[in-house]
């Protein structure tokens, strides 16, 4: 999760229950859950707001994915894997995997790499 979006929860969170955010907070908070999906951590928060009229704290966000805390969240192989293949990808047609992420929208841009 960037630390933009988690900064727009945190912002929405304060609508709620009025506490400060700043970026300390915003620091904090992402070295807590900042490896969590940003939808999920939206989610959590929201549903959090629903039960309970109470302030939410990290600890609260994580119990409500479902995560132990003590395996901490598992890496996922999927964007692994795709990384992987679009690392192998670029070697093969000559591009840094940095060109591919600045024209990876450019749709021309990768018939043409991919012309050679």
């Amino acid at each position: 999760m960037k630390k933009s979006e988690l900064a727009l929860v945190l912002a929405w969170v304060s609508s709620v229950d009025g506490r400060l955010v700043n970026e300390m907070t915003v620091e904090a908070w992402h070295e807590l859950v900042g490896g969590y999906d940003g939808a999920a951590v939206a989610g959590a928060v929201r549903e959090h707001y629903l039960e309970h009229a109470r302030n939410i704290y990290p600890a609260d966000v994580i119990e409500r994915l479902g995560v132990d805390r003590n395996l901490g969240q598992l890496p996922n192989a999927t964007d692994e894997l795709l990384a992987e293949q679009k690392a192998d990808w670029c070697a093969d047609h000559g591009i840094t995997v940095e060109e591919f992420d600045e024209h990876e929208d450019d749709h021309e841009w990768i018939r043409a790499v991919q012309r050679g």
